[in-house]
């Protein structure tokens, strides 16, 4: 009986609009960052647009969380969901997940000079050449293995900025970063008037991962089936008809 009223008072509440909260990486630009106040990024301006789409239904709200708190508070089932977690099978807590938001790649940018020779093949193809790397990165594992097996050399900076200068003044001959990042760093870079710009040259992709709202397995609502669905066809919608697409270009391009 109890269960059949709380049905019923779903189902006169439906088209009421349901308050729904997402926690975001509050520090991990060009895809979800505070500055100046505001929270922005990649996947803010996504998820925003699928809010749009989903509206009257559901009044989305992002909030910005350093990430291990966030996940702390999936796991205890204090909010519906984080973005953007990769699927990682020891997050027993993270279940369901949604449609995918996007696919992060690390890449190696090399500087003219090396990419004069054809690189195709990693690691042969770079063997001897000195590799930036982000200090505290998590570096892909094909890198790692190379730089044991001493076939390139890795040279920590702090930070994208920092790496793409040494890049641009030939101190390293490629840079090891995530694609979205260092697109994102060379981007503002070329807007300051100190710095010329930076052509960055892709040579070969290292690793990429898919990344995904991971929804709380704890958090009991009884719209969470019915808004992750909506929340799923949003984010396929927006993939289809471009959205997605110049979200990354006003970030990355």
């Amino acid at each position: 009986m109890l269960l059949l009223l709380a049905n019923f008072c779903w189902m006169v509440t439906a088209h009421a609009e349901q308050k729904v909260i997402l926690y975001g990486d509050e520090n991990y630009p060009p895809y979800s960052f505070v500055e100046n106040g505001q929270f922005k990024g990649m996947y803010v301006d996504l998820l925003t647009a699928a809010a749009k789409r989903m509206a009257p239904d559901y009044q989305i709200e992002l909030q910005p969380r350093p990430g291990k708190r966030g996940l702390l508070e999936v796991s205890r089932g204090n909010v519906l969901g984080i973005f953007p977690p990769g699927l990682k099978k020891e997050r027993t807590y993270i279940r369901p997940y949604s449609a995918v938001l996007y696919r992060e790649s690390v890449v190696l940018f090399c500087t003219p000079e090396v990419m004069k020779s054809r690189r195709t093949t990693f690691p042969d193809d770079f063997a001897g050449l000195t590799v930036g790397v982000n200090a505290g990165f998590l570096l892909s594992a094909r890198l790692i293995d190379a730089a044991k097996a001493g076939v390139v050399k890795l040279e920590e900076a702090n930070g994208n900025e920092s790496n793409l200068k040494k890049l641009a003044m030939k101190r390293i001959d490629c840079y090891a970063s995530d694609r979205g990042a260092a697109l994102y760093t060379a981007k503002k870079l070329a807007s300051g008037s100190t710095f010329s710009g930076l052509p960055l040259q892709e040579a070969v992709e290292l690793s990429g991962e898919k990344t995904y709202i991971g929804y709380s397995a704890d958090f009991v609502a009884p719209f969470k089936a019915d808004f992750i669905g909506k929340m799923n066809a949003a984010l396929v919608a927006l993939r289809a008809n471009g959205t997605l697409s110049a979200i990354e270009s006003n970030y990355l391009k």
